[in-house]
């Protein structure tokens, strides 16, 4: 009896002892580690003028204003590439060009590569800067912006654009080798978006591979930014293909938003994955959705979820932050307000609150889009950035 009673005490002190320590709660850990600062805060963002390209080895050549010497540049691996005020390929580039490079920085605050480029129209429709004709010659334009001086360029031809106009521009140097007025830029961005819809279809689109389990022949797959929309339009059973040499097959068991990325969780035969590595870069080849699905207003995968805390979750990966912060340093305008650091940001918890609260009301998921673009306004589903 003597023996049971000790044994009963020691397991009673158990207890005592795990309640006695009492660790700090996992957010405050988290603002520990993470900090408050949104990422965007601390990256280099420079104009520069384009001086070379090679989109093999997915480097370019800048001059970057302010420095006299121009320098060779690596682009990370998923860099975002912005071309026309949508997603391209650096062989879209011309040299000479004025760009808008994010520079990607080592743990020392070095830059080391480029994770964003693109082009001035680009630069213009992600800060919605206004820039207006002012004053029209020969062979010149004054363009004049909403805030800032103006600039001055030098026109290889007479631009019927009336004085006054609202314009879009592509310099070279002190050339305007662009001029665009509203019309003329969305015309061009939807050029832009059938071109890269053409290059999804035959090459596939980009991602990474994230995981791989050889016994189950189950991996994960993480498309782009750019793919979030091709990517959510798939389905549980659809066949999709790596495109590596030779394809491998496989079928679609989960698609689930990450933030501005689209996480695959894909199944292909177990032998097929000795050819792929982790974190290896390929490209992903499906059907094209449908002409409605790619021209619909609202994400493809609107009302799959159905648990209120997946519901919450999908609504923060699948639009942008519409906060009046300014200076580019906003991360949830440009990627998605998922991608907002919550310890800094009141901005994804007060959504949170209004997400719960019409989830709440019995609303659908198209009746809770439809009340935060009428709140919010077109900016709730497109990149931006405000200067």
């Amino acid at each position: 009896m003597c023996r049971i009673q000790i044994c009963l005490s020691w397991i009673v002190l158990i207890p005592s002892i795990v309640i006695a320590d009492d660790p700090k709660p996992i957010e405050a850990k988290v603002k520990e580690i993470a900090g408050v600062a949104e990422f965007l805060r601390s990256v280099p963002k420079h104009f520069a003028i384009l001086q070379a390209v090679d989109p093999a080895k997915r480097r370019v050549r800048l001059l970057i204003e302010g420095d006299k010497l121009a320098k060779s540049w690596e682009l990370m691996p998923d860099a975002e590439i912005k071309v026309a005020g949508w997603w391209g390929r650096l062989e879209q580039f011309t040299i000479g060009d004025r760009v808008w490079v994010w520079l990607q920085t080592d743990r020392q605050k070095q830059p080391i590569a480029i994770m964003m480029i693109a082009d001035e129209l680009s630069e213009q429709d992600i800060h919605e800067t206004v820039w207006t004709l002012a004053e029209v010659k020969e062979k010149a334009v004054t363009l004049h912006p909403a805030k800032g001086a103006d600039r001055t360029l030098t026109s290889a031809k007479p631009t019927t654009l009336a004085k006054g106009t609202r314009i879009q521009f592509q310099s070279a140097g002190e050339s305007a080798r662009l001029l665009l007025d509203s019309a003329d830029f969305e015309k061009r961005r939807t050029e832009q978006k059938h071109w890269l819809n053409r290059r999804w279809e035959s090459d596939g689109l980009p991602g990474t591979v994230t995981f791989l389990h050889l016994h189950s022949g189950e991996m994960e797959f993480m498309l782009d930014h750019e793919a979030m929309r091709w990517g959510r339009s798939l389905k549980p059973g659809d066949s999709v293909s790596l495109a590596i040499t030779p394809p491998i097959k496989t079928v679609v068991r989960e698609v689930r938003p990450w933030r501005e990325r689209t996480q695959l969780r894909l199944v292909a035969a177990a032998a097929e994955q000795n050819d792929l590595r982790l974190g290896q870069r390929t490209l992903l080849k499906m059907t094209p959705p449908s002409a409605e699905v790619q021209s619909a207003q609202l994400p493809p995968d609107l009302g799959r979820r159905k648990g209120k805390e997946e519901r919450i979750d999908w609504f923060l990966a699948s639009v942008y932050c519409t906060c009046m912060v300014r200076a580019n340093t906003c991360t949830g305008h440009f990627y998605t307000l998922a991608s907002c650091n919550p310890n800094g940001c009141g901005q994804p918890a007060l959504i949170r609150k209004q997400l719960a609260r019409m989830i709440d009301d019995g609303k659908s998921d198209e009746q809770i889009f439809a009340e935060l673009l009428k709140e919010h306004g077109a900016n709730l589903l497109k990149p931006h950035l405000l200067p």
